[in-house]
């Protein structure tokens, strides 16, 4: 079974927020990945793990948040 480690994610650009699921994969798994909010690009491999993000939270979802306050 391959080794897995999921943590907290915030994109730089927006911080919307994602589970990132770190699982070890072949070098050929080299998809380009973007954050859902605002296109960003988001690293898709760290050495020999493939990174994999589920948004939790948007950036319209934190800014609304925040508004509030």
């Amino acid at each position: 079974m391959a080794h897995m480690e999921v943590t907290r994610f915030q994109c730089p650009n927006c911080e919307a927020t994602y589970n990132l699921i770190r699982v070890e994969a072949p070098p050929k798994y080299d998809r380009q990945l973007a954050c859902l909010s605002c296109g960003a690009p988001l690293r898709n491999r760290d050495g020999k793990f493939a990174l994999k993000y589920f948004q939790i939270e948007g950036a319209r979802e934190i800014r609304k948040r925040r508004s509030k306050l």
